[in-house]
Order: structure tokens, then sequence, then C-alpha cells
């Protein structure tokens, strides 16, 4: 097999298992490890791969989408999917905290839709501006201060306000994950600190993620994926993602 063919099919490999290790790779290409070796440093150069102690992962990148603007128009079918597998969580009289997020916003559209009768609390203000006229949810703004890139009230006054609630399902929203390191990411300090007291007051939390945020990184982490009830996503994941988030009992829709 030519090096240019074997190269194509370790990334394939890595896309698809989102891990591989030296050793199976060596043992399925009939090379030496020192060639596979020099292979994934080939692959990393040109960044379609990122390796690791023993082995390769798939490149992680930062988009830098700070403001909630820049990502409301972005991947709308995969927030739908995510909302479409969220709202079977909920039932009629739960409570339920939307978090800063552009699938939590996806999710609230379909709230209206189904005319859930629920008590809904959020601090991003176009939940709050999309709910406030419907009559069968009963909305809790939570204030603050305003962080103008997210579309939301953030930071210590938001949290104070949060620790007298409790609530029985908190969807939030994520920057980035990375499966390999057990990290949930958000952009902003103060988001990420809100992010933290919302989950302790849930009975349950539950991620939206983008499939595309697993490959993505943030800049302050919020939480381990282990924290999360559940794993919610637009796709089928790849067996390494799959088998993660298993082992740390978090249930995958």
């Amino acid at each position: 097999m030519l090096a240019g063919e074997r190269h194509k099919r370790i990334v394939d490999l890595v896309n698809t298992q989102g891990f591989v290790q030296v050793k199976e790779l060596a043992k399925i290409f009939n090379v030496s490890e020192d060639s596979i070796r020099k292979d994934l440093k080939i692959l990393e150069n040109k960044q379609l791969i990122t390796r690791i102690h023993g082995g390769a992962t798939t490149t992680r990148q930062n988009v830098h989408a700070y403001n909630v603007a820049d990502r409301r128009n972005t991947n709308t079918e995969g927030k739908d999917i995510i909302a479409k597998k969220a709202i079977t969580l909920i039932h009629n009289k739960d409570v339920v905290y939307l978090d800063i997020s552009t699938s939590s916003l996806a999710l609230a559209r379909l709230i209206v839709k189904e005319r859930l009768e629920i008590t809904v609390l959020t601090n991003m203000i176009d939940i709050m501006n999309l709910l406030k006229d419907d009559p069968y949810v009963s909305l809790i703004f939570i204030g603050g201060h305003l962080n103008h890139g997210t579309d939301g009230f953030v930071g210590s006054a938001t949290i104070e306000m949060l620790r007298d609630f409790k609530y029985d399902l908190a969807f939030l929203g994520v920057v980035g994950v990375n499966m390999e390191s057990n990290t949930v990411m958000t952009y902003d300090i103060d988001d990420g600190l809100t992010k933290k007291q919302i989950m302790r007051n849930a009975q349950a939390s539950y991620m939206l993620c983008e499939h595309e945020k697993c490959s993505r990184e943030g800049h302050y982490i919020y939480a381990a994926l282990d924290d999360f009830r559940g794993f919610i996503t637009d796709t089928i994941l790849n067996d390494n993602e799959e088998k993660i988030l298993i082992s740390k009992d978090v249930e995958i829709l």
C-alpha cells in the first residue's frame, strides 16, 4: 500500500472512531510502529489529525464564536433535531431551566408549539421574549449582569438569584466537549460559573450538543461529562465517543 493511501485510511479511521492507537495501526497496515508515528506526524502537520500519547485523535479547533448572534443561524437543522429529542423528556407540570444557548432557544420554540403547561426558568433574553406571551408557560426570568455577547444575564448577581430555585430538568448549551479529557467548555468565565450553579440546582442536567462541538475548544471548563444525566446530539456518535459516554453512565439521545 502506498503511503498516500495509508494516510487517507488513517484519517478515515480517526474520524470514524475518534481515536486510534499506534499499535493498532501498525497491525492493520502491517508496518512498523515507527512508520506509523512518522505518518501521524505528517498528518498532524497537515492539520488532519492531532497526535496524543500512544496514538491520534480528531483535530480540535476554537472557532471563537463568542456572540450568540454569530451562532443563532448556524446549523439550525441540527439544533432542531436536538430540540425534538429534548422535548421528549419534558412533561406537563415540570419545572425546567433553559440555559443561554441557541439550542435551548430551539427547544423553547418547540415548547410553544407543543403547548406544554410547564414552568420555565431562563437567563436568556431571546427565550424570555419568546415565552413571555405563551399562556401555557409560567415564566421566571433570572436577571443579573447583562452580557451583551451571550444575550443573557450571568455572573455573581445571577448566581445569587439562582441559589433559591430548584427544578426538575436543566438543559445547557456548550461551546466545546473533549471526550478524552472529560471536559465540557464555554467561552466566558461568568457564563461558566452561572452554568455550574444551574446544574447544582437541577434534579437532572442534559447537555445540548451539536456533534461538531465534540472537536471544538472553549476557554473555561464548567463541567465534566459525568456531571450530566444525558447527552443530546444531532447525529450518530463515533465508536470511541459512545464508549466513553457509556462508561460514565451518561444517557445518549
